[in-house]
């Protein structure tokens, strides 16, 4: 079996997810599966898959929509279960360039495996970087800027990323856990690659390139969201909240959130009411959020 995988999590965008799965299987490093987590589309999304025929390709419906955090968490776990050592992790609007596969694992062979994850360097459609796909980073103050690694391989020491493009070494997801799949969407990603880089440095691979097809390159905001929309966020500030409650910066959180509650009321277009009360629900709520955290291991083990 490859030792690497593809985790696209996907909900009724067929026509995206094909460029996606095409593009996958035109990589330039073929020695790889990819596994798609259908969050229950009723678009003909696996018919669409049933068609392209090619045995790399694994399809698993989950029966209902789990959020973003809870396709990642079910596909990380069928990826560990199944015995790869690697998973590429993205949307189904992503669509990698033909090397981005091979940049990763040849760069994670130079350093030898020794990387909880690398994140590809992506942008957005009109050759920009997409701005909430673009990793933190810092300085680290056990390993420097890692100059030496900038020099010789072209990898960025990082704290956190998106999952556009996150290359996880699942050696050490069956020691941190899945993503919190109760988060359903929002921070999960950040929450996961800062629990996963607590156990081994985390790198920008700027030779892997997605494009990320995204309707606009703009994070999403409570402020301006259409109302269909502002109920999601609720997870967002439940979310944040959660984070900064385990990182010890809760006042800081709660800054956040009177900024926010302060655009809201200034710059909303309407419905300012119902934006300002998911907001301080989700937070509120995130002061009592305890989720477990689920671990995945491989069969036999």
């Amino acid at each position: 079996m490859n030792k690497y995988v593809e985790v696209i999590v996907t909900y009724n965008r067929k026509k995206l997810l094909e460029e996606n799965i095409r593009a996958l299987l035109n990589q330039t490093f073929e020695r790889h599966d990819v596994l798609v987590v259908d969050n229950n589309s009723n678009d003909g999304t696996g018919d669409m898959i049933s068609a392209i025929h090619d045995e790399r390709i694994k399809y698993y419906n989950t029966g209902k929509n789990l959020g973003g955090a809870g396709g990642f968490a079910f596909g990380l776990k069928k990826a560990i279960e199944l015995g790869y050592q690697y998973a590429w992790i993205m949307d189904d609007d992503s669509i990698p360039e033909k090397d981005a596969l091979m940049s990763l694992v040849n760069k994670g062979q130079a350093i030898n495996g020794e990387f909880s994850y690398l994140a590809s360097l992506v942008y957005w459609t009109d050759g920009k970087l997409f701005d909430m796909n673009v990793p933190d980073f810092q300085y680290n103050s056990r390993l420097g800027l890692g100059l030496d690694m900038i020099r010789k391989n072209k990898l960025l020491l990082i704290d956190t990323c998106s999952f556009v493009g996150c290359f996880v070494n699942l050696k050490y997801a069956e020691k941190v856990g899945l993503p919190i799949s109760e988060f359903f969407i929002y921070g999960d990603d950040q929450e996961y690659t800062a629990r996963l880089r607590k156990l081994a440095p985390a790198y920008l691979d700027f030779d892997s390139v997605i494009v990320h097809k995204a309707p606009s390159n703009k994070g999403a905001d409570v402020v301006s969201a259409d109302e269909t929309r502002i109920e999601r966020f609720f997870y967002q500030a439940r979310n944040g909240m959660y984070i900064a409650r385990k990182n010890g910066k809760v006042g800081r959180r709660l800054r956040v959130v009177c900024g926010r509650i302060k655009n809201i009321l200034r710059k909303a277009p309407n419905h300012k009411v119902k934006r300002v009360w998911v907001t301080c629900k989700g937070t509120i709520s995130g002061l009592f959020f305890n989720p477990e955290i689920e671990y995945a291991h491989r069969k036999g083990e």
